[in-house]
C-alpha cells in the first residue's frame, strides 16, 4: 500500500467533549454517568487551523483511566482556576471502558454550595456532562469523504465536568479549547486505500478485556507522563492570567472592567483574550470615529496591528480594483469571508501605501521621486530587513491570492459533477486498489466446517500529482501609474485558467484513443469490448440508453464472482445532445412515440425517466458519442487528486530577479487518471 511517514510530535491544547448524566443515588451522593463514546467530532488544528474529524478509539487498550481511578475531581463547566469549582470527585476505581463507552461514579461534596447542583442533577435538570482530556497519540489517516481523521490511540481523561445543556443536545457538540495549557502528541499517519471506508463514529465492541496495565503498555511508544495536578500552581497561573488580561486592556485604554472582568472569567486562553480587547476596542471606535486627522497611527500591539494594517490596506485594494461587489456577493453565500471596511486606508493610492510601508518600517522617502520610493518599498520589510520578500510585496500577494481563488472558484466547470475527488501526499505514484467481493455465502453441510474466504485486491491503479504554474512581474511601473486593476484581471485570468486546466485535462483524458479514454496497464483503452462496458452503438433515445443501463448492470466484481448491478447517474453527450438528453430524462412518456400517437392511451411510457440525476453537456466533446457513468462516490472512474494542503491554485512571490519590481507564481498541483472501468459506459451512437 506503500510507505507510512514518519510520525510527527505536535503540541495540543486539554479537549473535551459531552456526554450524560446517568443514575443518581441521593443517600450516597453519587452519580453514574457515561463520560465518553468515542463519537467523532469536527476539531480545529491548535496551531495550523486546519480542520479534521476526531474520533477517541474506546479500546480500553487506548485509554489512560489512572488519573480518573484515583479520585479525578468533578469541576463546573472545565473551570480549574479556583477550589470553589470542584464540586466532587471520582469514586476511586470506578471508571472503566466497555461496550463502546467509557464510565465512572462521582461522588458530590457535602458543601452547601454544591447542594442547589446535585439538587438540579437528582431533578434531572442537570444532564450533561464533558470530560476533559488530553490524546497522547494519534493515528492520521483519509476519511471516505476527503475530511482527515485522526483517531486517538492512546489517550488520558483527567477531569470530569458538569456543564449547560450544549446547543445541539444530539451531536453532543464540543466546548472551546480551554487556556494555554498544551500537552506533546504523537501523531502517526497511516496510508489508507481507496477503497478502505473511514467510520465517522467509532465504537468499540463488546470486549472482556481488562484495561491496559504499565506492563502491556511498556511495548508502546513512550508517552511524555501526564503532570501531576498542581493546586498551588494552578491559581498562580491564574492570577498572572488575570493580571496580564488587565494589563492588556490598560495599555490600549479600555478600561470598562465589566468587559475585562468578563474576559477574565472565561474559559479563553490569553491570545484569545487579547484579541478579543482588539476586536471590543475597534467596534467602539468604529462607533465613534476620530474625526482629528492629524493623529492617524493605530493602536500598536505587536503582530495584532500589523494584521489589522494588512487587512485594511487588502480591503481598500479590493474596493480599489472594483471587486468589493464580488466579494460581497460571494460573502452572502458563503464563501468568502465579509470585507472589512478599508478605514482609514480608504482613497490612499498604490505610491501611497508603498511610503506607509516604509514609514513603517523606518526608511524616510523624503527626497525620494516615485520610481525610488517603489523600488525601495519592493526590497524593504517591517524592521529595515533588506533582501527578502518585502511587506508591501506581501501585502498585495495577500490581495492576488484573494483574487486568484475567487476566480479559481466561481469559473464554471463540469468535471466535479461525473469526477471522483482525492489527496495524495507527494508527487510520487499513488496507488488505488480495487477488492474482489464473496458473492454468496457457502453452504453448510452438517457437522460440516466453515470454510475461510479471502478477499484480495485483485486491480490497482496509480494518480500521480504534477505541477502547472506560471510566473507573472509586479513591476515599479505598475505602481507609479497606480493601476490596481492590471492586477487583478491578470490574476482573475490565471484563477480561471487554473479552473480550466483541470477541465481540459479531464477531457483530454477522455478524448483519447478516439474517445475510448487513456490506455490500461493491460494495453487495452479504458472503454473496450473486452471490458463490456461498450454498448452497441445507437442513435440517442430512451430504448437506447435502457440497453446502456442494461450492459452496465452486467458488469462483473474484480474477481468474477457477482455482478456490479451499478445503475447509471450521469449522462455525458456532445452540447448539441444535451437539449434531446434532458427531454428523455424528464419525460413522462417516450419523446420517440409521442408525435404518432392520438392519446395518452396509445403513449408509451418512458422507462428511463428520471434515471439520471444530473445530465452534462459540454462543447469539450463532439460527434454523438455518450457517456453514461454511475456514482463517483460509490463506483470512481475518473479521479482528480490534489496535493495534500493545496486543493487550489497557490500563489507565491519573491523579489523580482528578472522584473524591476516582484515576482509572483502561480503554483497548482493535481494529477487526473483513470482508475476503474466498471462505473461508465460509453456508446458512440449513430
Amino acid at each position: 500500500m506503500g510507505v507510512n511517514p514518519e510520525p510527527q510530535i505536535v503540541e495540543l491544547p486539554p479537549l473535551d467533549r459531552r456526554a450524560d448524566v446517568g443514575h443518581v443515588n441521593a443517600d450516597t451522593r453519587t452519580v453514574d454517568l457515561v463520560f465518553s463514546t468515542g463519537a467523532a467530532v469536527d476539531r480545529t488544528d491548535y496551531w495550523t487551523g486546519k480542520r479534521y474529524r476526531e474520533v477517541l478509539s474506546m479500546d480500553p487498550k487506548a485509554v489512560r483511566l489512572d488519573r480518573l481511578n484515583a479520585g479525578a475531581p468533578l469541576l463546573d463547566s472545565h473551570s480549574s482556576y479556583s477550589l470553589d469549582s470542584v464540586m466532587g470527585a471520582v469514586v476511586d476505581g470506578s471508571a472503566s471502558v466497555s461496550k463502546g463507552a467509557g464510565r465512572a461514579s462521582v461522588r458530590f461534596s457535602k458543601r452547601a454550595a454544591v447542594d442547589p447542583v446535585f439538587q438540579d442533577v437528582t431533578d434531572g435538570i442537570i444532564r450533561s456532562v464533558s470530560v476533559g482530556y488530553r490524546v497522547h497519540k494519534f493515528e492520521e489517516s483519509q476519511g471516505a469523504d476527503g475530511v482527515l481523521v485522526r483517531t486517538a490511540l492512546d489517550w488520558e481523561p483527567y477531569e470530569v465536568s458538569l456543564v449547560a445543556m450544549p446547543a445541539d443536545v444530539g451531536a453532543r457538540v464540543r466546548s472551546g479549547d480551554k487556556g494555554t495549557d498544551v500537552n506533546l502528541c504523537v501523531i502517526v499517519t497511516r496510508e489508507v486505500s481507496e477503497d478502505t471506508s473511514m467510520a465517522t463514529e467509532t465504537k468499540a465492541a463488546p470486549t472482556t478485556e481488562p484495561p491496559a496495565t504499565p506492563a502491556t503498555r511498556a511495548a508502546e511508544p513512550a508517552a511524555p507522563a501526564a503532570p501531576a495536578v498542581d493546586v498551588a500552581a494552578v491559581r498562580a497561573e491564574e492570577r498572572a492570567r488575570a493580571l496580564t488580561i488587565r494589563t492588556s486592556a490598560k495599555v490600549v485604554g479600555l478600561v470598562d472592567e465589566a468587559f475585562v472582568d468578563g474576559l477574565i472569567g472565561s474559559d479563553k486562553s490569553l491570545d484569545a483574550c487579547r484579541a478579543e480587547i482588539i476586536n471590543e476596542l475597534e467596534a467602539r471606535q468604529r462607533k465613534t470615529p476620530n474625526t482629528d486627522h492629524r493623529h492617524t497611527a493605530g493602536i500598536v500591539a505587536g503582530e495584532d496591528e500589523r494584521d489589522k494594517f494588512g487587512r485594511g490596506v487588502g480591503a481598500w485594494l479590493l474596493h480599489k480594483a472594483g471587486l468589493a461587489p464580488q466579494f460581497a456577493r460571494l460573502a452572502e453565500q458563503g464563501k468568502v469571508d465579509k470585507l472589512e471596511d478599508p478605514g482609514e486606508y480608504r482613497g490612499l493610492s498604490l505610491m501611497d501605501l508603498a511610503r506607509l510601508c516604509l514609514d513603517r518600517a523606518n526608511v524616510r522617502t523624503r527626497g525620494l521621486d516615485k520610481m525610488q520610493v517603489a523600488a525601495l518599498a519592493f526590497t524593504t520589510r517591517d524592521g529595515g530587513i533588506m533582501q527578502s520578500t518585502s511587506d508591501f510585496a506581501v501585502l498585495l500577494e495577500n490581495v492576488m491570492h484573494k483574487v486568484l481563488q475567487m476566480a479559481y472558484g466561481i469559473t464554471p466547470d463540469t468535471w466535479r459533477r461525473f469526477c471522483a475527488q482525492s489527496t495524495v501526499p507527494d508527487f510520487r505514484a499513488s496507488s488505488r486498489y480495487r477488492m474482489g467481493s464473496l458473492s454468496v455465502l457457502d453452504s453448510l453441510t452438517e457437522n460440516g466446517e466453515f470454510k475461510n474466504k479471502p478477499i484480495n485486491d485483485v486491480e490497482k491503479a496509480t494518480i500521480t500529482a504534477t505541477t502547472k504554474g506560471n510566473i507573472i512581474g509586479i513591476t515599479r511601473a505598475m505602481i507609479v501609474n497606480d493601476d490596481m486593476a492590471a492586477f487583478t484581471r491578470l490574476l482573475s485570468m490565471l484563477g480561471r485558467a487554473a479552473a480550466l486546466s483541470i477541465e481540459a485535462d479531464v477531457y483530454n483524458l477522455i478524448g483519447l484513443n478516439s474517445g475510448l479514454g487513456p490506455t490500461q496497464s493491460d494495453s487495452q483503452p479504458l472503454f473496450h469490448a473486452n471490458r463490456s462496458n461498450v454498448s452497441t452503438g445507437a442513435a440517442l433515445s430512451a430504448a437506447a440508453i435502457d440497453a446502456d443501463r442494461v450492459v452496465m448492470a452486467q458488469q462483473k466484481e474484480p474477481n468474477g464472482n457477482d455482478y456490479t448491478n451499478l445503475k447509471p447517474s450521469i449522462l455525458l453527450v456532445p452540447i448539441g445532445l444535451g437539449g434531446v438528453a434532458r427531454v428523455i430524462n424528464i419525460s413522462q412518456y417516450d419523446p420517440d412515440n409521442i408525435s404518432g400517437a392520438s392519446s395518452k392511451a396509445t403513449m408509451k411510457p418512458n422507462v428511463v425517466a428520471g434515471l439520471f440525476a444530473d445530465v452534462v453537456d459540454t462543447p469539450r466533446l463532439t460527434g454523438t458519442r455518450r457517456y453514461l457513468f454511475a456514482d463517483p462516490s460509490q463506483a470512481p472512474v475518473i479521479e482528480v487528486a490534489f496535493l495534500e494542503g493545496a486543493p487550489a491554485p497557490v500563489l507565491e512571490s519573491q523579489d523580482g530577479w528578472r522584473s524591476d519590481g516582484a515576482e509572483m507564481r502561480v503554483r497548482f498541483d493535481y494529477g487526473v487518471a483513470a482508475i476503474d472501468w466498471r462505473g461508465a459506459v460509453t456508446n458512440a451512437g449513430v
